[in-house]
């Protein structure tokens, strides 16, 4: 058996020695950067915003043209069932940093060889998504109808966070939504490293909750959803061409079957 290129092995090598806090660190110091990135990316003045709003609308005749303009109809439907309201707002307020932190924990429990591939592609992801929000400034549907609300902002406001946050918001950068993105990209590794598992089709309803929710406390329009998923996708092609040492053998398209079904 030929032995492995240079590269992969001196990744392994140096991933034998990575610990468990150094990534924690890691994590902190790139959801820094990413914030700092879309933050410096807003769009500034009365023309950038006009920009941003004219951005949303052209997304809104889009969805109207296919005949599905439907964030304000999802929204009505949702507030009129009773506990829709909660449900979305603490789903969309609080699952979505618990989620991040049980996807993670469990890919570098369950399947460490593969952690560094799925790290570097969540990561190239936010770094793509920061040039489409400054290329493509948009408003989400709350800042561009004035009937739709956004429950989530009073329950952010727990202990004063939000008000404290508000001024390093980039309110403009809906397009893409990582918050739909996420959950595609969690669901689709997922199914890779469930591979051979009749359950692993459950883990979409992840993301199918997601798209719902975030039209429903008008944070994104479902085309944002789209952005994102495509976003995400380009990220796991770019991690595949430019850092190939981290790519697991069995997701290349060189092997069609995965010897590694079940976790180590």
């Amino acid at each position: 058996m030929p032995a492995p290129p240079l590269p992969r092995l001196a990744h392994a090598a140096l991933w034998a020695r990575w610990r468990g806090w150094w990534e924690v660190a890691l994590f902190a110091v790139l959801t820094a950067v990413y914030e700092v990135a879309r933050w410096a990316v807003r769009p500034q003045g009365d023309g950038a915003i006009g920009t941003a709003l004219g951005n949303a609308t052209r997304v809104v005749d889009i969805e109207r043209a296919v005949g599905l303009a439907v964030e304000g109809d999802v929204q009505r439907l949702t507030h009129d069932m009773p506990g829709g309201e909660w449900f979305t707002t603490t789903w969309y307020a609080y699952a979505h940093t618990p989620g991040f932190i049980a996807f993670f924990a469990l890919v570098w429990w369950l399947w460490r060889s593969r952690y560094p591939f799925v790290r570097n592609w969540f990561w190239l992801g936010h770094a793509v998504a920061v040039v489409v929000f400054w290329l493509y400034p948009m408003a989400p549907p709350r800042l561009l109808d004035v009937t739709l609300k956004d429950p989530t902002r009073d329950a952010l406001k727990a202990g004063g966070a939000l008000d404290w946050f508000q001024q390093f918001r980039n309110e403009y950068a809906a397009m893409p939504s990582l918050h739909m993105g996420y959950t595609f990209f969690f669901a689709a590794v997922l199914t890779l490293l469930l591979r051979g598992h009749a359950a692993r089709w459950l883990v979409w309803l992840w993301p199918a909750t997601l798209v719902w929710v975030t039209m429903a406390t008008a944070n994104h329009f479902w085309l944002d959803g789209a952005g994102g998923i495509a976003v995400m996708a380009a990220a796991g092609g770019i991690a595949a061409m430019v850092l190939p040492a981290a790519m697991p053998r069995t997701w290349s398209r060189r092997t069609t079957h995965d010897h590694e079904a079940s976790p180590p």
